[in-house]
């Protein structure tokens, strides 16, 4: 299966349905490819990143890359920064290379849903700010299992009565903007 298969995906649409039952967004398939006790502070709308000094910079790198593109407001759980509508191509900008796996998982769902949701096939690209390049994303078997095994995990992560992952040092953790929550 390459993009242009993706409409064949016989788990698109039950993909689909799970991820709105959810409420799940393109962050929560970044954060649980990171790290699970992340993704369940995430669901929880628990979040420092608001007082990280790398975040901050990010959002200024980010805002000054260029604008926003509007036509993405209103997009139920979608937030892509941009979408190029006549190619069928959806964009997430980044400021650097790093964590290909997990950036490309969240672009990637914009993707899976835009399918389902248009029934025309998208593709997925990440737009690294700082290298000035674009990196295409493979939706292909691979990443379409990595995305439906992710939503199942954050399913038994969303469970109101699952407790938060324990913390485990990884290299992530020294710029995670959630390191003040797992480490004093």
């Amino acid at each position: 299966m390459t993009a242009t298969d993706l409409l064949g995906w016989n788990r698109l649409d039950a993909f689909a349905v799970l991820v709105e039952e959810l409420d799940l967004h393109g962050l929560h398939f970044q954060h649980v490819a990171l790290c699970v006790r992340r993704a369940w502070l995430h669901l929880r709308r628990i979040d420092y990143a608001h007082l990280d000094e790398g975040m901050a910079m990010g959002e200024v790198l980010h805002g000054l890359s260029h604008a926003r593109d509007r036509s993405t407001d209103g997009l139920a759980g979608l937030a892509p920064d941009r979408i190029d509508w006549e190619a069928g191509i959806v964009f997430e900008a980044k400021g650097s290379a790093g964590a290909v796996d997990a950036v490309s998982d969240q672009t990637a769902f914009y993707a899976v849903m835009l399918t389902a949701a248009t029934r025309r096939e998208w593709q997925a690209a990440t737009h690294l700010l700082r290298q000035k390049r674009m990196r295409l994303v493979p939706v292909g078997p691979e990443r379409l299992d990595r995305l439906w095994h992710s939503a199942q995990r954050l399913r038994g992560l969303h469970n109101p009565k699952a407790s938060a992952p324990a913390a485990q040092r990884i290299p992530l953790c020294a710029s995670c903007s959630y390191r003040h929550l797992c480490w004093k």
